[in-house]
């Protein structure tokens, strides 16, 4: 089975709304993993996945591929790869994925579902792990060594030391180190989790599998670090790269440079400065002594690479809020500002996709070796300045262990024991022609039909319901909506379906809408024989016929379902649930071949798995 067969059916962390939580709806969040697919023109069929079972949403971070990670997604899709969100795996087949905590309670082990295994991710190329914030189970970190030993790539975003951005005294610094930097005994876990305190002058896991290890350092440089190696000692991943800004961010030590070299250094010229908030000097060495900024690892047949700071890479769009406090989160728009890491990151994940034979940088073949970074490890590294204490005080409510103390609207809230998870009820203020001719006049109204007919002359229209042809409501054109929806001016606008904003008024003696605000298009009526598009189908009334076409992006729910994305926008999609007699043919885990196809759906616009979907499907076509 492929990631996008398993992954995807999966379950996880889809789409939020970010007003008002107050019903299961809001917990969309916990649906179908966005997926970003390039066109079967430009694919060259690899995939990246972006891991978020153990972090890379907390505080203000929101490093997801619909969120602040989506201009590096779109960057990705547009260089031929399918980009994936990983959450972990249905244990129980639910159709939700939760984590319990299964550190600090270890009974939850067996029922911990937000977890990495090599059978869940072997099928990519790369994974991409951004600040994680939760420790690995020995199991995980033996899983993404086998991951590494089979060809495959790993980039590690990090971030200063005590980016401990959901208070569980752990950053990505320790957790991709392997060890806390705490020497408290409380961090011999035992079990599951082993012993993860500062091991002193010992090597960590990332040291012992990579060659290199992050620092508990935190700098500034917003001018950017600028000595970028060239590229013929670099694998060509330094070609056009510009001095990538620093912001709050840490450097790397290399303890093997057979193993791993550094990209990007602070020049003797960068006058890199601590951190304001660094709990300890925050700068320990400065300049090429203080380790790469960026860099890279070969290990055997695979690769990873590492960077000391998410704001070049990140933008700001996030999609959630803040898990201790519900607050809306503000990211740094580093992907388009001066010393971005666009160009870099892009050329990094080309690298790590590229399976090649020779096993390390032995200055052989142009594979140029790295530079051993003296004083791998600061004497200060070897304790802990905060002795084992989270960043801050977690505020009452927060627990960053149950997620059922999550803020509504955060990656992760769980939803509460007396919710019904898979309720597809969703509020909406648009009605269909019948119920707008129930509502009372002056309201307010928005409602959806078919263009059936002009109204006196250029100056209105009529409108008839979707399912019952035998009502009919007037709608009064504004001048400036005339040219557009006028079938007088307009004739090819008739049998168009149409969804209309204004006051529920009479109009030419019958019932009508007038002080039209808005009128949307939504495409050609299905008896007509076209089809809309999937984002012209998500703002089409629920319980309305609708034809709609559409790439098939992957399996969901096993094989009862596909998902479909948008022939021109990626972040638009819409699942599609599969009637037995369509399963075998179009079911991405019975059928592999229909990924990325083409296809036309009929059936009713409904909700499926908790988000906007197609059910009762009577007709699917595969275009050529």
């Amino acid at each position: 089975m492929s990631v996008k067969d398993t992954i995807l059916s999966l379950i996880g962390t889809g789409l939020i709304s970010l007003g008002n939580f107050s019903n299961a709806a809001d917990y969309e969040w916990n649906a179908i993993a966005p997926v970003k697919i390039p066109s079967p023109q430009t694919s060259n069929g690899k995939t990246i996945l972006f891991d978020v079972s153990h972090g890379g949403t907390e505080g203000n971070a929101d490093w997801v591929i619909d969120g602040a990670f989506s201009s590096f997604a779109d960057a990705l899709v547009n260089e031929g790869y399918t980009v994936e969100e990983y959450r972990g795996i249905d244990l129980n087949n639910d159709g939700l994925i939760e984590y319990f905590d299964d550190l600090n309670t270890p009974v939850n082990s067996q029922v911990n579902e937000a977890i990495i295994t090599y059978s869940a991710i072997q099928d990519a190329d790369v994974l991409v792990l951004a600040e994680t914030n939760r420790p690995f189970k020995v199991s995980e970190y033996q899983a993404l060594e086998q991951f590494v030993a089979a060809g495959k790539g790993i980039y590690f975003i990090g971030d200063h030391y005590n980016a401990d951005r959901n208070l569980n005294t752990w950053d990505a610094t320790e957790v991709f180190n392997g060890y806390n930097r705490s020497t408290l005994t409380k961090y011999n876990y035992g079990g599951e989790y082993g012993d993860l305190r500062n091991p002193g002058n010992s090597d960590g896991w990332l040291a012992q599998n990579f060659g290199i290890r992050f620092r508990f350092n935190a700098l500034d440089y917003l001018a950017g670090v600028s000595d970028v190696i060239a590229s013929v000692h670099s694998e060509g991943i330094t070609e056009n790269v510009q001095p990538i800004l620093m912001a709050a961010g840490a450097t790397l030590a290399i303890t093997n440079p057979s193993k791993a070299k550094g990209l990007v250094y602070l020049s003797s010229q960068d006058n890199a400065t601590a951190w304001k908030h660094a709990n300890d000097s925050g700068l320990y060495f400065g300049g090429r002594d203080e380790g790469p900024y960026v860099a890279i690892a070969k290990a055997g047949l695979g690769k990873a690479a590492f960077i000391g700071d998410s704001s070049p890479v990140e933008d700001d769009t996030p999609k959630y809020r803040r898990q201790d406090s519900g607050a809306v989160k503000k990211t740094y728009p580093g992907w388009t500002d001066p010393g971005d890491a666009a160009t870099l990151s892009v050329n990094i994940i080309n690298w790590l996709a590229t399976q090649e034979n020779y096993l390390e940088f032995d200055n052989n073949n142009g594979h140029t070796a790295g530079e051993l970074t003296l004083n791998a490890k600061a004497a200060i590294e070897m304790e802990d300045p905060d002795n084992g204490n989270p960043w801050s005080t977690p505020s009452d409510g927060y627990n960053p262990w149950d997620t059922a103390t999550f803020a509504n609207g955060s990656f992760g809230a769980r939803l509460p024991a007396d919710e019904d998870p898979t309720d597809p009820s969703t509020p909406t203020t648009t009605v269909s022609v019948s119920e707008a001719l129930a509502i009372d006049n002056g309201s307010e109204v928005t409602l959806q039909g078919t263009i059936s007919a002009e109204l006196n002359g250029i100056y209105a229209l009529l409108l008839t319901d979707s399912e019952n042809a035998n009502e009919s409501i007037a709608i009064k054109l504004e001048s400036s909506q005339r040219a557009q929806f006028s079938p007088q001016l307009n004739p090819e606008i008739l049998q168009h379906v149409i969804r209309v904003s204004g006051i529920r008024n009479d109009y030419l003696s019958q019932s009508g809408v007038t002080g039209v605000s808005d009128i949307i298009d939504l495409g050609l009526a299905n008896n007509n024989g076209d089809y809309v598009s999937v984002s012209n189908a998500l703002d089409t009334l629920s319980g309305t016929s609708i034809t709609v076409t559409g790439f098939v992006v992957s399996e969901i729910n096993g094989i009862y379902g596909l998902l479909l994305q948008d022939i021109n926008d990626a972040s638009k999609q819409i699942n599609v649930k599969l009637e037995s007699t369509y399963r075998a043919e179009f079911n991405p885990q019975l059928n592999p071949n229909i990924i990325g196809a083409q296809i036309i759906v009929s059936g009713k616009r409904d909700a499926y798995l908790g988000e906007p979907g197609i059910r009762y499907v009577d007709s699917i076509t595969k275009l050529d």
